[in-house]
C-alpha cells in the first residue's frame, strides 16, 4: 500500500493476503495508521518515500496506490519504483483524479497535479515497464463533491 496514509487501505488488504506492506513518507500518517491497524498482525508499516521506496526488488506480487500521485512531484518515478518492487508479472492498482479545474487544491491540501488524463497514465505506465495498462473512469459517487476518480490496473512485465 504506496501512500498508505492512514492506514484505510491496509485494513481492506489484511484480512485477504498473507502480508501487507504500507508505506508513507508521513510519521504523522504512520501513527494514524498504527492506531487503526492494531491487531493485523500481518501489516508492516515502513516510513520512506514513493520515489525511493523501502521495499527489495522484486518482492511483492501487487502495489495500490490510492489517492496519492497526484501529490507527488514526480508520479512517473513513483511508477517505476512500484514496477522495481514487483515480481514479474506483478500487478499494480491506481485510483487517482481525472483531470479538474481546481486550482484551489494545489493551496489547500497540497496537489501537485490537477488530476491525470488516460494518456498521461498509459504513457507512466508503459515508461516505468507495465504492460496490459487499463484505465477506466469511475462513476461518481451521488454525494461527491471532488473530482472525478479513475482506476488503473497494469501487469509488470
Amino acid at each position: 500500500d504506496l501512500g498508505c496514509g492512514t492506514g484505510a487501505m491496509a485494513s481492506i488488504l489484511a484480512p485477504n493476503v498473507l502480508k501487507v506492506i504500507g508505506v508513507d513518507a508521513s510519521e504523522e500518517m504512520l501513527d494514524a495508521a498504527k492506531d487503526r491497524l492494531r491487531g493485523c498482525a500481518n501489516v508492516e508499516l515502513r516510513r520512506g518515500t514513493l520515489e525511493a521506496l523501502p521495499v527489495f526488488p522484486e518482492s511483492v506480487d501487487a502495489a495500490t496506490l490510492m489517492l496519492v500521485l497526484h501529490h507527488l512531484p514526480s508520479p512517473a518515478q513513483a511508477l517505476s519504483e512500484a514496477a522495481r518492487i514487483l515480481k514479474p508479472g506483478g500487478r499494480v492498482l491506481i485510483v487517482d483524479m481525472a483531470p479538474h479545474e481546481r486550482e484551489e487544491y494545489r493551496q489547500q491540501m497540497g496537489h501537485v497535479w490537477l488530476g491525470f488524463s488516460e494518456e498521461q497514465i498509459q504513457k507512466m505506465l508503459t515508461t516505468a515497464g507495465f504492460t496490459r495498462v487499463k484505465v477506466h473512469a469511475l462513476p461518481p459517487a451521488t454525494t461527491a463533491k471532488g473530482p472525478a476518480l479513475f482506476a488503473a490496473t497494469a501487469r509488470k512485465a
